[in-house]
Order: C-alpha cells, then sequence, then structure tokens
C-alpha cells in the first residue's frame, strides 16, 4: 500500500470538508442555505456519504446531577457517493427546510449543523456550524403574548422525555416569571410547544412561585388545576398577540 494511501487512512493528507452557510440565523420552519466545500488530499478517495446532521444539546436529570446531550433533530443526505481526487475542490450546494419543531436557541441550548462525510477505509472528516434558531411564527405570537401579559422570559432549555410523537429524546420548555407590570400574586408559566401543521398545541404549567429548573415532564398528565392542555388553531394565532395574551390569561386565571 502506498504511504500517501496509508496516511490518509488515518487521516494524514485525507479530504478536507467545510460548510459555509448564507445566514447562520434562521427561523424553525425556515428555509437553511449554504455550500459543502470538499478539498481533496493528497490521494484520490471515495465518498460514500455527505450527511448533514441537525443537532441539538439537551439537559439529562439524574437525581440531582444534570447532563448535557447531544441529539439529532434531523438528517438530509445531499450527495450520491462520488470520487474526489487530489487537490480537487468540490462544492455542493443546499437548501434545508428545518423542522417547524426545531429548538430556538435565545436564552437556550445550542443548535448546530453537523457535516460529515463517509469516506471508504479513512477516518471520517467533519465540520460543525453554529445556528441562531428563531422561534416559529405560530410560537413567536405565543411569545409576544406572554410578554404583554407582563411576563419576562427567563429560559427555554430542552429536557429530556418522552417522543411525544417525534423521534428526539427531548422537549423544549419556555418558562416565564411575572415581572414588576404583573398585578397580582407571582407566578410561573412553563410552556411545552408542538407546533402542527392547523396550529400550535401548549401544555402549561402554572406555578405560584419561582420553580427554577424542574420540569413538566415528571407527570404530563393533566391531573389538578396548574397543568392544563391548550391548542391555537390558525385562526386564533391570525387574531394577534392581543388576542392570544387573552386566552394565555385564562388559563393562568384558572391554575390560581
Amino acid at each position: 500500500m502506498p504511504l500517501k494511501t496509508m496516511l490518509a487512512r488515518v487521516g494524514v493528507g485525507s479530504a478536507r470538508v467545510d460548510t459555509r452557510l448564507e445566514h447562520d440565523t434562521v427561523r424553525a420552519g425556515g428555509e437553511l442555505r449554504g455550500a459543502v466545500h470538499i478539498q481533496g488530499g493528497q490521494t484520490p478517495q471515495r465518498i460514500d456519504r455527505v450527511e448533514l446532521h441537525l443537532m441539538a444539546q439537551y439537559l439529562q436529570r439524574d437525581n440531582d446531577r444534570l447532563s448535557a446531550l447531544n441529539a439529532v433533530v434531523r438528517t438530509w443526505r445531499i450527495a450520491n457517493p462520488f470520487t474526489v481526487e487530489p487537490r480537487e475542490e468540490k462544492v455542493l450546494p443546499f437548501a434545508l427546510r428545518l423542522p417547524v419543531h426545531t429548538p430556538i436557541t435565545e436564552r437556550g441550548a445550542p443548535v448546530w449543523l453537523k457535516t460529515a462525510l463517509d469516506i471508504d477505509h479513512a477516518l471520517n472528516p467533519e465540520d460543525s456550524d453554529r445556528l441562531h434558531v428563531l422561534p416559529h411564527p405560530s410560537l413567536q405570537t405565543v411569545i409576544d403574548a406572554a410578554l404583554h401579559l407582563g411576563l419576562q422570559w427567563r429560559n427555554a432549555y430542552c429536557e429530556a422525555g418522552p417522543p411525544l410523537g417525534r423521534d428526539e429524546p427531548f422537549v423544549q420548555e419556555l418558562e416565564f416569571h411575572t415581572g414588576p407590570m404583573w398585578q397580582g400574586p407571582p407566578r410561573t408559566l412553563a410552556l411545552l410547544p408542538f407546533p402542527r401543521e392547523d396550529g400550535l398545541e401548549l401544555i402549561l404549567d402554572i406555578d405560584r412561585g419561582p420553580r427554577g429548573l424542574t420540569s413538566l415532564l415528571e407527570g404530563l398528565g393533566l391531573e389538578g388545576g396548574r397543568r392544563q392542555r391548550c391548542f391555537l388553531s390558525q385562526a386564533d394565532l391570525s387574531r394577534g398577540v392581543g388576542s392570544v395574551a387573552e386566552v394565555l390569561a385564562s388559563h393562568l386565571a384558572s391554575g390560581a
């Protein structure tokens, strides 16, 4: 076996990958554009797969310990097998539609795009690009409605939990606390959003005081008055922030 081929198999002089995004800010459900640049190494190499993985970090609670884990939200294969020649540069443009339930990154956990090459009989090069993910328009309306009520948005953690109809091992929880403009006893509102084609489903947990990083997932049953389910249709959402704020206010009142 030639020395260059042997070195390429252990990553020395092998092909390199660099993904370049048009913009690193994208809305959940929106389009992400860019191109994967592959630079050939010192020997010809067969690329069996070029995959893009949408990754997210979530927290898992084990007794009193919190661990940060990574999960694949979605995978796209963007090229059929090909051979990259020495010093050759291949450019693979892409346009991806992010899932509507892609976790938002503001006050939340990291989300990134991982590029992976599958090279026959060699170490597989990778590249990672951080994303700034904005809320889906339906969720943005709910966030704006909560702020309209005088709530303060504290965090948007992703936490381990049952898939609830999705493949990911986590859900995202948005937590709001009452602010100085709030009239009444201190409250905490935690939301689990589940975007759908016909609207937005919410599981709400209403508490009287600060709750810290606790999870709604310790019991998703709707027993008691403080854990409730709410569905906002597209028609509901189209009525605007003020109308959605009235819906949230009614749930806050009923959870008293």
